[in-house]
């Protein structure tokens, strides 16, 4: 008797085993998937950021060879 019992208790544990990998699998991929959107969404306030700083930075340089080139320029009297 104690054999049979034994057995059925192996299988039981066995079963658990099997699901144990999918489970995992799945939690894992979850979890990535949570990390992945976040990570996403930092990137994009970044990358936005960077674009704001740039176009401000070639906005500040064309104000300044204007501000230049109305200096050197030689308007005429009448």
């Amino acid at each position: 008797m104690t054999l049979a019992q034994t057995i059925t208790k192996t299988k039981k544990n066995d079963d658990h085993d099997l699901w144990k990998l999918p489970k995992q699998s799945a939690a894992l991929l979850i979890r990535l998937w949570w990390h992945t959107k976040a990570y996403t969404t930092v990137l994009g306030i970044m990358l936005l950021t960077f674009a704001s700083l740039g176009f401000l930075y070639i906005h500040w340089s064309g104000r300044k060879l204007t501000q230049i080139f109305k200096h050197n320029t030689v308007v005429e009297s009448e």
